[in-house]
């Protein structure tokens, strides 16, 4: 698959949004445990398993990074990337043999 510059950036972006937001929202989770919100063996289990779980987190992103920055840039040709590529979806590129009517 190719992309452009422009849409590698955009999704660049994208990842790096939803990875710092996962975090925040992984490590509040961890801190309102440890500071006592619950106690006990299933408070400990589950502190044990948000770290676990915010680590392979870490690890969906970081591999999400590296895929967008190995994605193969397209060369601009000079048309915007909302430009579709034919002038209608379903139309032909060809024209029809004379005598042919649609």
């Amino acid at each position: 698959m190719m992309a452009t510059q422009e849409q590698i950036e955009a999704a660049r972006r994208t990842i790096e949004q939803l990875r710092d937001q996962h975090a925040n929202d992984v490590r509040k989770l961890i801190g309102l445990l440890e500071s006592g919100a619950m106690k006990g063996k299933a408070a400990d289990k589950l502190i044990k398993d948000c770290q676990a779980w915010e680590a392979a987190y870490k690890s969906v992103f970081r591999r999400a990074l590296a895929l967008v920055e190995s994605t193969p840039v397209r060369p601009e040709t000079g048309k915007s990337s909302t430009e579709p590529s034919t002038p209608w979806p379903g139309q032909p590129q060809f024209r029809p043999p004379e005598g042919f009517r649609r």
